[in-house]
């Protein structure tokens, strides 16, 4: 096995994705859930958190640690707690995540910053936004606002559903605990579209943990450094990451069809019997263009029947993946 390399205090790029390169990530909740767990457990082993964004089959993190093991320490518990409250949410067994993650260690500043901006167009390579700032798992548009993508909640006239889930949401926060996404979604499950976003910014706000001061001072200021994402691409260094050119919409409208199909009710999705999978694989394909891959990669099943996509692909960006839940 090829010897990890760390250099202490250096920033850490580190990626990883699932076992079968499926999709990790399908909803709101499983996304606030997994931001919660980094959050706490990046206080808890004293690791600090440059940058992360969240894709639907992997997550890209920038972090610093003093050492070795104490790198080693905060993702092997990170990366262990994500399979157990996945597979206990969706009734999965056998591993989850590939192993071994990937790293890479950024020494000098210009690898650093090449490296951040890379991380940040993730979503816009992948086809689901313009900008990287305009997508909420870059955290990008969280720096210096509370409610980025959400009106501002006024606790005293929020209704009391909103309230009461805000207050858990605290209480939670306070005492160093992450959340399930169970207990996410029934947070959510009352709650008005618009109560949902604003409910999803408060999480996000009471979590807070990404150090951007330290990614800012990389570029002299957060204009510049926004300014850097929309004009390069930037670059990854040796972290083990697949090229895959396709977009991530077919992601975000199979995770549609799912939720209004009920599919994502008890995770019956990952359930199904050979010939429903046969059958979604079909349907899945022609309504969103996706690609086999796609399809294999979002019912995380061994084959897909041929079928005929439409001409094109959709290339609609902004719409906040939190519209496609039943939640």
């Amino acid at each position: 096995m090829k010897k990890r390399r760390f250099f202490a205090d250096a920033l850490q790029h580190v990626y990883f994705i699932t076992r079968d390169g499926g999709v990790l990530f399908y909803t709101t909740s499983d996304r606030l859930a997994f931001y919660t767990l980094v959050s706490v457990l990046s206080k808890r082993y004293g690791v600090v958190v440059v940058g992360m964004c969240i894709m639907f089959t992997h997550v890209h993190l920038l972090v610093r640690a003093t050492d070795l093991s104490q790198f080693r320490l905060f993702l092997g518990q990170l990366l262990k707690a994500l399979s157990k409250i996945i597979c206990d949410d969706r009734s999965l067994r056998g591993p989850l995540l590939k192993r071994p993650f990937g790293s890479a260690p950024l020494v000098s500043s210009k690898r650093q910053r090449s490296s951040l901006i890379y991380l940040y167009n993730n979503p816009v390579e992948k086809r689901l936004c313009t900008k990287a700032i305009e997508d909420r798992w870059t955290f990008l548009a969280y720096y210096g606002n509370a409610h980025p993508f959400s009106a501002p909640l006024v606790l005293k006239t929020a209704s009391r559903r909103l309230r009461d889930a805000c207050r858990l949401v605290t209480g939670e926060a306070a005492a160093g605990r992450y959340m399930r996404p169970a207990l996410v979604r029934g947070l959510f499950r009352d709650l008005t579209q618009t109560e949902r976003r604003q409910l999803s910014d408060f999480i996000i706000s009471r979590y807070a943990f990404i150090d951007f001061a330290a990614a800012v001072s990389l570029f002299g200021s957060f204009d510049h450094l926004v300014r850097a994402t929309e004009s390069t691409t930037g670059q990854e260094f040796d972290i083990g990451e697949e090229w895959d050119p396709t977009s991530d919409v077919a992601y975000r409208e199979m995770t549609r069809m799912a939720a209004e199909a009920g599919l994502l009710d008890n995770w019956s999705l990952l359930h199904l019997s050979a010939g429903d999978r046969a059958m979604w694989a079909r349907n899945l394909r022609v309504a969103t263009g996706a690609t086999e891959h796609q399809v294999r990669r979002f019912l995380h099943g061994d084959e897909v029947p041929p079928g005929k996509n439409r001409d094109g692909r959709d290339k609609r960006s902004g719409a906040e993946v939190i519209d496609s839940e039943k939640e």
